[in-house]
C-alpha cells in the first residue's frame, strides 16, 4: 500500500503559544485511537492532506500540527519567537491542551529533527518515533547541503541557478556566509511584497524572471535535489501548486533556522540520543538522498543501538512511492508498543 484513502479533518483547531503565534492544528483517522503525530518537514513547509494518508485511519487518532510561521498558522513567515525549543514547547503544550497521553510520532527531513529533540526531551510523551531523512541541523549537513564542495559536485546545474543574482564574491564562500546573503535578501522581497511570486502559475513567466526572486530560488534548489531527477521546469510546477505561500515560508522559515545552526548546541541530537534507550525507535533512509545524506542516519543508529535501520535502495529525499510503504509499515507497527 503506497496510501491510505483520502480522508478529511474530523476536527480542526487553533493554539494561541508564546509570542504571538497561533498554531493551526488537525485530527484525522479514528476518534479515541492511538494517538499519532505527525512533524512536517522545512523547517516551514507545513502540512498536506497526503500527510493524514499515511497513518491508518483505522487505528490511529493522528494530530498535523503546523508549525510557527507555516500554511495556517499565524503570523505568517513570523519569525520572531521560532526556535527549536518553542516548537517542542508547542508540541507538549498541544499535548496536553487535548489530554493526550503518548503519541506515535513521525517526521520526515526537519520533522525528524523535531521528533528525536521533542523525544530526547519529553521521553515519556513518546509511545515510538519513526524519523525518514534524517537531518540532525550541524554545520556539516548545512555546508554538504549549501558550500560548493557538497552537493554542488552532483549537481552543479542546480547550484548555478541558485547563485543566480548572487555577488561572484560568495559563489565559493562558505555556508554561513552564502546562507546570511539569502537571509537578508528574502527578507527584503518579503517585506515588499514578493511580487515575483504572484507570478508562479504566470505561462508568460520565464524561469529567468522567477529566478530574480530569492525566495523561489531557494526553494527550487531543494526542490530539484530532493529527486533522482527533476528538471527546473517539473519543480516550477510543483511549486506553483503548493503556491507562494508555501514558496515565502518554505525558504525564509528554513533559511532563518539554518542562520541559526538550527538553535541547536553541537551534535545536541546525536548527543542526547541515550534519552531514547527506553523509546522504540524505526530510522528510515534513502541511500540517494542528496538533501539529508545517509550518514546522520548511520550515525544515529550507532548511537541508538536498540533502533531499527531500514534503508530504501533506490530513492532521494522526497517520500515517493518506493518510500511510502514502509514509512507506513513502520508507523503501524508502532501500534503493537
Amino acid at each position: 500500500m503506497t496510501l491510505f484513502l483520502p480522508i478529511e479533518p474530523y476536527a480542526t483547531g487553533r493554539l494561541k503559544v508564546s509570542g504571538r503565534h497561533e498554531i493551526y492544528y488537525e485530527r484525522s483517522g479514528k476518534p479515541g485511537g492511538i494517538p499519532a503525530l505527525m512533524l512536517h518537514g522545512g523547517p516551514g513547509s507545513g502540512c498536506t492532506p497526503t500527510h493524514r494518508r499515511l497513518f491508518d485511519p483505522d487505528v490511529f487518532d493522528t494530530l498535523l500540527i503546523v508549525q510557527r510561521g507555516a500554511g495556517r498558522s499565524t503570523p505568517l513567515a513570523g519569525l520572531a519567537h521560532s526556535t527549536a525549543q518553542d516548537l517542542v514547547a508547542d508540541i507538549e503544550a498541544l499535548r496536553t491542551e487535548l489530554g493526550i497521553d503518548r503519541f506515535v510520532v513521525f517526521g520526515p527531513s526537519w520533522g525528524s529533527t523535531l521528533a528525536l529533540l521533542y523525544a530526547e526531551t519529553h521521553p515519556e510523551s513518546v509511545r515510538g518515533v519513526v524519523v525518514e531523512g534524517i537531518f540532525t541541523g550541524t554545520p556539516r549537513e548545512l555546508d554538504w547541503w549549501l558550500s560548493p564542495h557538497g552537493v554542488a559536485r552532483l549537481f552543479p546545474d542546480v547550484r548555478e541557478d541558485l547563485l543566480a543574482h548572487v555577488p561572484e564574491r560568495l559563489h565559493d564562500a562558505p555556508a554561513p556566509e552564502l546562507m546570511a546573503w539569502f537571509m537578508e535578501a528574502m527578507q527584503a522581497e518579503w517585506a515588499a511584497g514578493a511580487p515575483v511570486l504572484d507570478r508562479l502559475a504566470d505561462a508568460s513567466a520565464s524561469l529567468d524572471d522567477l529566478r530574480h526572486s530569492a525566495l523561489y530560488r531557494w526553494t527550487e534548489y531543494e526542490e530539484r535535489l530532493s529527486y533522482l531527477e527533476k528538471s527546473a521546469e517539473e519543480a516550477r510546477l510543483s511549486m506553483a501548486e503548493r503556491g507562494r505561500g508555501y514558496v515565502a515560508t518554505h525558504s525564509l522559515i528554513e533559511a532563518h533556522y539554518f542562520t541559526n545552526d538550527c538553535f541547536l548546541k553541537p551534535d545536541q541530537i546525536i548527543r542526547d540520543a541515550g534519552q531514547l534507550s527506553r523509546v522504540p525507535l524505526h530510522i528510515i533512509q534513502s541511500r540517494y538522498d542528496m538533501v539529508c545524506p545517509a550518514g546522520t542516519a548511520l550515525r544515529l543508529a550507532d548511537a541508538c543501538p536498540h533502533a531499527r535501520l531500514t534503508i530504501i535502495p533506490v530513492n532521494g529525499h522526497a517520500m515517493t512511492d518506493s518510500m511510502r510503504p514502509v514509512v507506513i509499515d513502520a508507523i503501524s507497527s508502532m501500534a503493537t508498543h
